[in-house]
């Protein structure tokens, strides 16, 4: 065999050489699985379809020549069906990438391949009736058949569709980036011009040793592999969308900084009508028109979680809306919009909301009932507890406690002598002064009250405040002596509305007291029995918001 060396040989073994490189490189560099793959896949391809080139070139005998310009058919449908796949990929519209799309762009090589290996017998590739003795490469000088014309054609169409997805995307999604737009248009059109030219033949009049097809297409491989990256698709689409992206049930939507649709996933492509093909280089209010405002501000990315309510069809649902950046080299290059629907887990959180109200009127209820077993035994006391409530709950809203707080400090106040339902009625009822053995079965009913609630599941601290409620901030209190912020802070107010109503009440063994003479004792032992600030918020009632036991 003879072998004929020549710059261009020489240039393409070089090129295929650093194509090969870049093909083992390329998965290493590569984020995505995927993408990884069919870069590589591609990159392969384009060198062997140089290297076929250069050894059919460097070839002088007819035979080696044919089957080294079949191997160069072939490689270089591959070549340009993997330059397809990979743009389908980057741009996101990976639901194309199907089991049936794979196997229809399967078609096509696997004809060439069969004639490849058949066309002896039937010269549909073509047939060779020699070498052309003008040139001093002698080249082949082949008459084409219909399998390569139908090859030539599938080329093509796989090049402009390619070329215009390219040339699509980037005028949507990169309005003025003039500079990467006209690199992708390059890498798209020149390799269809460069086999147009060779095809018909215009190229046999330059004389060349290389063929500039596979030239075209090593140029437009590295730019398209060099540019792609730089629009930072990779750091905008979901590296893991095969297994998250596009199987998630939520919807989700990818936005540039101007609030422009970058990518949606299968879910939110059927929630907005839109397909991504559609979709891409919208505002989110076109394709989303009940998109919050506060949410759309243009040039803005923000960190949100928030409910939204949106009409779909005949019915509202409720959506949790989390909004996300997506930074990219320390710049914030995109935000990513997750909407989950949360309409049955809202219903059903009102549900119980309403198993727990109906439970809570259903507790309050037996409370007041409680409270008033307890003043059938003690008649003098009758509605004491139901005013210390009332004041005790006026206290803790003065002093602006929680909600919650509040609303145990009234439950406690109900119930809070429940515990003399243990003290003999003769005691609680008797006229004179009580004997000391009398005062200490009088001082039992804090503990008593705390033994019969401590079972109750109640959403407050009842048993313990009821428990705490004769206790005073210098420790002189029963039953168990506590002191300054020992005492719970429901304790020491509901402590404060005792005092004051008891000495307001009238009671067997002494008259009523003037409210301005009880506001006088607490003020005078604020800090040392009672509380500071809650005597204070007692003497405001009274005294500047005209507060009236009911």
């Amino acid at each position: 065999m003879l072998w004929q060396w020549s710059p261009g040989v020489i240039a393409e073994i070089a090129a295929s050489a650093c194509l090969l490189v870049l093909a083992i490189y390329f998965p290493w560099r590569e984020l995505n699985r995927r993408a990884s793959l069919i870069g590589a896949s591609l990159l392969l391809f384009c060198a062997l379809w140089m290297l076929s080139h250069a050894v059919e070139i460097g070839v002088s005998l007819p035979t080696p020549k044919s089957y080294l310009m079949g191997a160069q058919l072939l490689w270089g449908t591959l070549a340009l069906t993997f330059w397809l796949l990979y743009i389908v990929h980057h741009i996101g519209s990976i639901k194309w990438l199907t089991k049936r799309n794979y196997i229809l762009l399967g078609i096509i090589p696997s004809v060439v391949i069969l004639g490849i290996c058949t066309n002896h017998i039937h010269n549909l590739i073509w047939s060779t009736p020699g070498l052309d003795g003008h040139n001093p490469y002698l080249p082949l000088q082949p008459t084409y058949g219909m399998i390569y014309w139908i090859d030539i054609a599938y080329s093509f169409v796989l090049t402009l569709s390619g070329s215009l997805l390219l040339i699509k995307n980037v005028i949507r999604l990169h309005h003025g980036r003039y500079r990467e737009s006209a690199s992708l248009l390059i890498t798209a059109v020149l390799p269809m011009l460069a086999a147009l030219v060779e095809t018909l033949g215009l190229s046999s009049s330059l004389k060349l040793s290389v063929g500039i097809t596979p030239w075209a297409s090593f140029i437009g491989s590295l730019l398209l592999i060099w540019n792609l990256p730089r629009f930072h698709l990779h750091s905008v689409i979901p590296m893991a969308r095969d297994t998250i992206f596009e199987r998630i049930k939520d919807y989700i939507i990818v936005l540039d900084k101007s609030d422009r649709v970058v990518d949606l996933n299968p879910a939110a492509e059927r929630f907005t009508g839109f397909d991504i093909a559609e979709a891409r280089g919208l505002s989110v209010k076109q394709i989303l028109p009940q998109w919050p405002d506060q949410f759309g501000q243009a040039g803005q990315t923000i960190e949100s979680d928030n409910e939204i309510v949106l009409d779909r069809g005949d019915e509202r649902r409720t959506y949790n809306l989390s909004i996300s950046a997506l930074d990219s080299n320390g710049h914030s290059a995109s935000k990513v919009a997750l909407l989950a629907d949360i309409t049955h887990r809202k219903q059903a959180e009102e549900e119980r909301r309403k198993s727990a109200e109906k439970i809570l009127i259903t507790l309050k209820a037996t409370i007041e009932s409680i409270a008033k077993t307890t003043e059938i035994r003690d008649p003098y006391t009758a509605g004491h507890q139901k005013r210390v409530a009332q004041l005790a709950f006026a206290i803790a809203g003065e002093m602006r406690l929680p909600p919650d707080k509040v609303e145990a400090i009234r439950i406690a106040a109900i119930i809070h002598d429940i515990g003399k339902m243990y003290i003999p009625a003769e005691i609680l009822a008797k006229p004179g002064k009580l004997s000391e053995d009398e005062f200490n079965l009088i001082k039992l009913h804090p503990q008593a009250g705390y033994d019969i609630l401590e079972n109750i599941d109640f959403p407050w601290p009842i048993a313990q405040i009821v428990i705490q409620h004769h206790e005073k901030m210098n420790g002189s209190g029963y039953p168990s002596g506590l002191s300054g912020e020992a005492i719970i802070i429901e304790a020491r107010i509901l402590a404060v509305a005792d005092v004051v109503e008891a000495m307001v009440s009238h009671r067997p063994y002494r008259p009523a007291r003037e409210i301005d003479k009880a506001l006088e004792e607490i003020s005078r032992e604020k800090g040392t029995l009672f509380d500071a600030d809650a005597v204070d918020a007692c003497v405001r009632l009274f005294t500047e918001k005209a507060f009236k036991f009911e």
